[in-house]
């Protein structure tokens, strides 16, 4: 009875084992076994994906052959992925595969595949190592997978655009130093694009995940290097910055590679993504490129020169002996002021050591380093000769200016620094007056180019004799000569008068001439000319203002059909004549009364005043005859000693 029920147990249990196998999980379990290249032997790799992440499990690949019925089974635990030998497998014929997934007391499988696992190559994705990019072609190349072709398929797109796909084949490779595969794509010239690519082993039906998106941007230009200098302690302290590329040419990021070279240092480079950098250098010169890198390449490199320091034309202490490690450095200098493209540089040479290889009577020029990278630092520079002389030239220009009666400025140019043959001390100055043996001695320092000679005579004639002096001696001297002003005024004061003079007659014929041209243009009108008319005023005598009776005389003439009236024209014409002389009677008499005999000359005649008024009439009578030749009516009026005249037509009646 027991063993029947322990029988019992047995074939429940391998029951229930059976359906656990043959149970579906609800999950991605999916195995894919593969290896990464060609090479008969490499191992296999499986790997598979599990949705369901909220409960620990555990897992397990089997794998069974498919005329066999015993599995292999390899325990993975809680990877996803499980390393198989290759001796541990049958590659060349296929198999059965799947995963087992348990999780506390539930068991589930993955659905079995089949494969020949010989066949079953992905390759690792492809990592872009060049792109290139000239006249409308990308050339896209990266590392080929066993030296063997493969199948490819590319894509790219513009920048927010769809992608564009092709497939290609590449051969087996014949050269070992073929290890790269490349492909060309025809772009536009100005347009930003994104690049990825995968491939395939051949006969083999798994794709290789694409590569890492790559931008395809713009050439990018060469930076364009700024600096400034900090000095401080014999070292300075460089700021560099460059500007900022475009966006078209900084797709995909673009990094820099900064070098530095300086004396008595190795070559640096150092790789940034930045736009500045900062570096510390000696009071010598350094040398700096920066190249920008983008996608598709590297900017022209161009090496920019931070100079030393100013030269010192003169060494104002003497070097000590160096104990600690230090690195001396010299040149000689080109034209006596230049530093050449090489220089020399030791670590454990001394000055007095060097000077033995020297050209004598050319200036040279050495600093002092000490410490390590940061540290630096410069602790002495100065020029040096191994022999000096006497210059072998004259100062150049030299000229006298500001001469007076008593005093003139000498001026030259300094002796250039290849011909001083060693340090120029002074300059020597001999001034002699014709006539006088006993030249004036005069020194100037060296790095003054003029001088003010005081205490001269007036009118005199004088010989200035100027020459470089070095310790030793020296050198050949230059001529000028000069007259001094008499007393009075300077050259400068009569050249001011002058000028002063020369400004005001200049003045003076230009505003004449605008004044003519005034005239000419703008002529003035003239006002009339009115004679005062003489008045009497004698003592006791009334001088009340005489006021004139004024008195119109109306001329009527109405011209008729039938032709004028003679009898009524005469008869008012004497009428008004009667009473014209009549007026010109009572008025004579009146100022008559007011004057003195004998004073009658000082008013106007009024009787000729009357003679006058017969003389126009008869004038009037003339012009009458005119008027009715145009048939019109016409009417004259006296007023203050004026005739008015005025014209109608024939038709209009003219009143008293």
């Amino acid at each position: 009875m027991m063993e029947g029920m322990v029988v019992l147990g047995l074939l429940v249990f391998v029951l229930a084992v059976s359906i656990a196998e043959d149970t579906t999980c609800s999950v991605s379990l999916s195995p894919l076994c593969y290896k990464t290249s060609t090479q008969p032997q490499e191992d296999f790799f499986c790997e598979w994906k599990d949705d369901d992440t909220s409960q620990i499990a555990t897992y397990t690949l089997f794998i069974r052959p498919p005329t066999s019925i015993d599995n292999e089974k390899f325990e993975a635990g809680n990877l996803l992925h499980k390393h198989l030998p290759l001796e541990s497998l049958i590659s060349l014929s296929p198999v059965k595969i799947w995963v087992q997934r348990q999780a506390d007391t539930e068991i589930c499988t993955s659905p079995k595949i089949f494969v020949t696992l010989i066949n079953s190559v992905k390759y690792n994705a492809i990592h872009i190592k060049t792109i290139t990019r000239s006249a409308g072609t990308v050339t896209v190349s990266w590392p080929r997978a066993d030296s063997k072709g493969a199948d490819h398929e590319i894509r790219w797109k513009k920048i927010n655009a769809s992608w564009q796909n092709e497939t290609f084949v590449t051969e087996d490779s014949v050269k070992e130093e073929e290890k790269l595969d490349s492909y060309t794509l025809h772009v536009e010239t100005h347009s930003v694009y994104k690049v990825e690519l995968r491939r395939r082993a051949k006969h083999s039906i798994l794709w290789s995940e694409w590569s890492p998106a790559k931008y395809v941007p713009l050439e990018i230009q060469q930076p364009v290097v700024h600096w400034t200098e900090d000095k401080h302690e014999g070292q300075r302290r460089i700021k560099l910055s460059w500007n900022v590329p475009p966006p078209e040419s900084s797709y995909g990021g673009v990094s820099y590679n900064l070098t530095l070279e300086q004396p008595c240092k190795k070559k640096t480079t150092k790789t940034t993504t930045n736009t500045s950098y900062e570096i510390f250098i000696t009071f010598s010169e350094a040398r700096v490129s920066v190249i920008a890198i983008n996608n598709v390449g590297n900017s022209p490199s161009q090496e920019y020169i931070i100079p030393p320091v100013e030269h010192l034309k003169y060494c104002h202490n003497t070097l000590e002996s160096q104990t600690k490690p230090h690195c001396l450095e010299w040149y000689e200098l080109i034209d006596g002021e230049t530093r050449p493209p090489n220089v020399n540089f030791s670590t454990s040479s001394t000055l007095e050591y060097i000077k033995k290889d020297m050209k004598k009577f050319v200036r040279y020029y050495y600093f002092v380093h000490t410490g390590r990278n940061k540290h630096r630092r410069t602790v002495h520079m100065c020029p040096i000769y191994s022999a000096e002389g006497a210059p072998v030239a004259r100062p150049p220009n030299v000229t006298v200016l500001n001469e007076t009666h008593n005093s003139a400025v000498v001026s030259w140019r300094s002796i250039p620094v290849q011909d001083q043959r060693g340090f120029l001390q002074d300059y020597v100055i001999w001034v002699s007056k014709e006539g006088h043996e006993e030249p004036a001695f005069h020194e100037v320092p060296a790095n003054q180019t003029s001088f003010i000679l005081r205490n001269l005579d007036a009118g005199s004639y004088y010989t200035v004799h100027i020459a470089g002096r070095t310790h030793t001696g020296a050198g050949p001297n230059c001529t000028a000569n000069f007259f001094t002003t008499h007393y009075g005024l300077a050259k400068r004061d009569t050249a001011i008068l002058i000028v002063c003079a020369v400004v005001l007659l200049i003045s003076v014929a230009i505003s004449a001439v605008i004044t003519r041209l005034k005239n000419k243009l703008l002529p003035v009108i003239p006002s009339p000319v009115i004679s005062p008319t003489p008045s009497y005023h004698p003592n006791n005598q009334d001088t009340s203002v005489v006021s004139e009776e004024v008195h119109q005389v109306i001329l009527l003439d109405q011209k008729h059909s039938h032709g004028p009236n003679r009898e009524q024209s005469t008869l008012l014409q004497d009428c008004d004549l009667q009473a014209c002389k009549e007026e010109d009677e009572e008025i004579e008499e009146h100022f008559t009364d007011l004057h003195p005999a004998g004073k009658s000359g000082v008013f106007p005649n009024l009787i000729s005043k009357g003679e006058t008024l017969r003389l126009s009439m008869s004038m009037l009578t003339i012009e009458k005859h005119q008027r009715e030749t145009n048939d019109e009516v016409g009417m004259l009026s006296y007023r203050n000693g004026l005739f008015f005249e005025n014209r109608g037509l024939e038709n209009e009646t003219t009143s008293l």
